[in-house]
């Protein structure tokens, strides 16, 4: 019975399909070769946790990035916060 229920405790994260954000600091690197905001398309503000400062877009990476687990609807769905980061040299796309 106890295994039973530990499956069914695990069932909701079943539907994410990645893991939280990676907050690390971006290298010299990274911040060197990300593309010019203008060509980067953030999609639009659709998702359920926009406009709360961390960029809840899994394409990205960095420190304006949020921890908490994220969804494959997450992507394209927080444009407002994560061009805001990416501006502010927080995020880079991850390759």
């Amino acid at each position: 019975m106890r295994r039973l229920l530990s499956l069914f405790a695990l069932m909701p994260l079943a539907a994410c399909s990645f893991e939280g954000g990676d907050r690390s600091p971006l290298s010299e690197n990274e911040i060197a070769q990300r593309p010019d905001v203008s060509t980067i398309n953030f999609g639009e503000d659709s998702g359920d946790f926009t406009n709360d400062d961390e960029c809840d877009d899994p394409r990205f990476k960095g420190p304006g990035m949020t921890s908490t687990p994220l969804m494959e609807e997450d992507e394209l769905a927080d444009a407002s916060d994560c061009r805001a980061a990416y501006e502010r040299g927080e995020l880079a796309l991850i390759p």
